[in-house]
């Protein structure tokens, strides 16, 4: 545990909303999309531990630690009664630490969290090599992590499929607040590629950990599912209605899992005109 967890500031004021960001994306990245919150709220973003100077993937056992961390970064900034807005492996922290410190948080927004079947995690542990055959596994093994310029980087992001929803700005906002030129005049991925795998490599014992916090979730919560989305399958939506039915629950046309990049000003009106 750092003493002082890095986060990021941009601004605004009035009550504060914390965005809790997915994995192998850094906060950073989602300029546009925080953007318009700052005109109502102070928002602020920590930073997990994967970008923590010197954290190394063995530090963390379990999804919930990030949870506790976030408790944790709440202390040291002595925040309460926050609005949090979490996306993918965000939501799941931010869910978890709802329900296991409740006084923090007055409100929930739960973007396309990572909230998995029962059924699909048995079906994952029926292959041979388990969750290690998962392709998100292997890609993020083999990602490439160094660039001689962002440019490169950027000209070679561009034909990625995953990302051609993305405006260029959207896509230089991803290259710019990634990478870190090192002491070998590389640009580095700030969020590694053993840190992401590692993330991933734990969704057996953590992607279904979060249908026994949901029921004790008891802020206000806007639930918000990408309906081109590969990550909150149907079954998975259907189930988390039946568990919070008081939630308001809203989909998004024509946008997949990576929606506030994709359409980030309105997807963040969206989510503005919920807000109470």
């Amino acid at each position: 545990m750092t003493d002082n967890i890095p986060y990021i500031s941009w601004g605004g004021s009035g009550e504060v909303l914390h965005f809790a960001h997915p994995n192998a994306y850094p906060p950073a990245c989602f300029r546009q999309f925080l953007a318009p919150f700052t005109q109502k709220y102070r928002v602020v973003a920590m930073e997990q531990r994967p970008l923590w100077p010197g954290a190394q993937p063995q530090s963390l056992p379990d999804w919930r630690d990030l949870a506790d961390d976030l408790i944790t970064f709440f202390g040291q900034q002595g925040l309460r009664q926050v609005i949090g807005l979490g996306h993918s492996l965000g939501a799941v922290i931010t869910a978890v630490a709802a329900a296991k410190r409740p006084d923090l948080f007055r409100q929930l927004v739960l973007v396309d969290p990572v909230f998995v079947l029962p059924a699909m995690l048995a079906a994952i542990a029926q292959l041979p090599g388990g969750v290690e055959e998962l392709p998100l596994l292997a890609a993020a093994r083999n990602r490439r992590y160094q660039w001689p310029d962002l440019q490169t980087a950027f000209a070679h992001y561009r034909q990625k499929p995953v990302f051609a929803r993305f405006s260029d700005e959207s896509l230089w906002d991803y290259v710019n607040n990634s990478f870190a030129l090192g002491e070998d005049n590389l640009f580095t991925l700030r969020f590694s590629r053993e840190w992401e795998a590692h993330l991933y490599g734990q969704m057996m014992g953590n992607g279904g950990l979060v249908w026994d916090y949901l029921p004790q979730v008891t802020q206000p919560t806007l639930a918000v599912r990408a309906m081109e989305t590969d990550t909150l399958h149907p079954e998975a939506w259907a189930r988390w209605q039946q568990i919070q039915p008081e939630a308001t629950f809203v989909e998004v046309a024509d946008v997949g899992h990576l929606l506030m990049l994709e359409r980030p000003l309105p997807v963040a009106n969206l989510i503005l005109s919920h807000l109470q």
